[in-house]
């Protein structure tokens, strides 16, 4: 499949998406705009370097509706290759409450990554939410690039409040490799990986900062080779 065919597909469907997502904000005025701008030190999904370690900027714009459905972009490029896109998403979502504390959302997105390398992902998933502590997911993710079925993948973050705006963020996960990138790293092994972050994070009005050491087994950073990420990430983000 050509590298370059699913990004054009990416920026053809963040185009329909954020036109019917202003339209639709036009034509019924409840539904809320949002909006993120963040520099992180690294971009890193589910354990996995996107980009190399060095900064890079991310934008992400999102409509939501009181039903509960939401639609939503984002992008991320290299500071050292601001011309290049890294990585991009768009996502279409449905929450609604179970509960006073409990919470449940679907998902569907596809992200396309261009950075260490080029691989797109259609992704279908369920979480569960416990206020805003704890959040349980499954996933089923696709990669037109690798086979034809759906590769699983389970993640648990757990978020704990502390003085002064503070609050501890940890999570665990683990998933199948979906990228024929990772093929190299499976004779003879197990095809799932595991992966997790321990962090403190501050959040005032708009702004927070975010610091997390990354957790990955030693037999899976060494499978990864250059896709496993710096073992520290470091994130300051706005939101408006």
């Amino acid at each position: 499949m050509d590298p370059k065919r699913p990004f054009a597909v990416v920026v053809r469907s963040v185009a329909v998406m954020t036109f019917a997502g202003l339209a639709a904000t036009q034509a019924q005025a409840f539904a809320a705009a949002n909006g993120e701008v963040a520099l992180s030190s690294q971009l890193v999904d589910r354990g996995v370097a996107i980009t190399r370690p060095g900064p890079a900027l991310q934008g992400a714009v999102s409509w939501s509706w009181p039903s509960g459905w939401s639609i939503g972009t984002s992008g991320g490029v290299e500071l050292r290759d601001p011309d290049h896109v890294a990585d991009s998403l768009i996502q279409v979502s449905r929450t609604w409450p179970v509960s006073t504390d409990w919470r449940m959302q679907t998902r569907l997105l596809y992200y396309h990554y261009s950075g260490i390398v080029h691989v797109g992902y259609y992704e279908a998933g369920l979480d569960w939410m416990f206020r805003d502590t704890l959040t349980f997911g499954l996933s089923g993710i696709y990669s037109p690039n690798r086979d034809h079925r759906f590769r699983p993948a389970a993640d648990l973050d757990f978020r704990w409040p502390l003085p002064q705006d503070f609050s501890v963020n940890a999570g665990v996960g683990v998933a199948s490799y979906a990228s024929p990138a990772y093929g190299q790293y499976e004779h003879g092994v197990a095809n799932y990986y595991r992966y997790g972050h321990l962090g403190l994070l501050w959040a005032r009005g708009g702004w927070q900062f975010k610091f997390e050491r990354l957790l990955l087994t030693g037999p899976d950073r060494e499978r990864m080779r250059e896709l496993a990420p710096s073992p520290w990430l470091a994130t300051l983000s706005r939101s408006f």
